[in-house]
């Protein structure tokens, strides 16, 4: 957020699940989403995040997944954790898939965010989509 913009408070206990198969950007983002108040967890592969999020009798309010992240590709793990639950808001973020790639594909995310991005950005993203969830917006 900028100097001049009060952040919106996370609704306490909102958890957002991150998975970028970079461990040091994966971390950056998980602490930058923290640091905004919410819950964080963290994965360097898509498969184990599935796992977890399936699993899950409440999953995560966020994912926020990169698009290259080893073992699935960002949006074929949407699409398969949206089977279960469809209420589950989406961030892709890439700086290596083309938005041709992306616009092609049959899954689409809520919101994309092409990398490097700006810290602002990425929290205001999730603070949307969490709004979304819960009819604010």
């Amino acid at each position: 957020m900028s100097a001049n913009t009060i952040p919106p408070s996370a609704p306490a206990g909102t958890l957002v699940f991150i998975v970028d198969d970079n461990e040091l950007l994966g971390e950056i983002t998980a602490q930058l989403i923290a640091n905004a108040g919410y819950r964080t967890r963290l994965f360097q592969q898509g498969l184990p995040a599935r796992d977890a999020m399936l699993a899950a009798s409440t999953p995560p309010e966020v994912l926020v997944t990169d698009f290259d992240i080893g073992d699935i590709n960002g949006l074929d793990l949407i699409g398969e954790v949206r089977a279960k639950h469809p209420q589950l808001k989406t961030l892709l973020v890439s700086g290596t898939a083309a938005p041709e790639a992306i616009a092609a594909h049959p899954i689409k995310p809520d919101a994309f965010l092409a990398k490097p991005f700006i810290a602002d950005t990425l929290i205001g993203s999730v603070d949307r989509l969490v709004a979304q969830t819960r009819g604010v917006v």
